[in-house]
């Protein structure tokens, strides 16, 4: 019932709809982001209708892949650190932004979730099942950039981290993923 930020719960629900009518970011309107976003919640609104409820779902589907992924990457030191991280990354996300599906928050829980799943890629002994593993890392990776192309020097250097250690196969399978995540930027650049 409390209002989301103006100007960015508008683009939210303004953007995707518009390009449900056929017209295309940065052709026919300014958006200063990747289009990952806009696709996604186009295809919500496709489906439930463009609602500031189905924006809102959007938003805690993404807020709810933060707090997942800050678990996730946390865990390893047991669960009585894991829980404290992410509910302080819940507490830090939400209040500022309330429910609003911003493309930056998004991209942040696909890096996390994609970071999570890549390194249990590198711990994992059986090759064939870590390398699905890393692989799915790499592609969710590249959504986050789908998302946020600004952030390519996080991916970058978390890929970078990532590589180091890693066997030829698993390496070209992260790279492969975030490349294969990234490259629906082909259709943007192409409209």
């Amino acid at each position: 019932r409390s209002q989301g930020p103006p100007m960015e719960e508008g683009f939210m629900l303004v953007f995707p709809e518009r390009l449900l009518n056929g017209d295309l970011p940065n052709r026919d309107f300014l958006h200063l982001y990747g289009p990952g976003s806009l696709w996604v919640l186009a295809g919500v609104f496709k489906v439930f209708g463009t609602s500031l409820t189905a924006e809102r779902l959007v938003a805690l589907l993404q807020q709810i892949g933060v707090v997942m992924g800050v678990y996730a990457l946390a865990r390893h030191w047991g669960r009585t650190v894991a829980l404290p991280c992410a509910l302080i990354s819940l507490v830090i996300i939400v209040p500022p932004i309330g429910l609003t599906a911003l493309g930056w928050v998004g991209a942040v829980a696909l890096g996390l979730l994609g970071m999570a799943v890549a390194l249990d890629g590198r711990r994992i002994s059986d090759p064939r099942r870590a390398g699905r593993y890393v692989l799915l890392g790499g592609v969710l990776l590249g959504f986050a950039l789908l998302y946020r192309l600004d952030l390519i020097l996080a991916v970058g250097l978390a890929v970078l981290v990532m590589l180091r250690g890693l066997d030829r196969a698993r390496a070209k399978r992260l790279l492969g993923g975030v490349a294969l995540g990234a490259s629906p930027y082909i259709i943007q650049l192409a409209t």
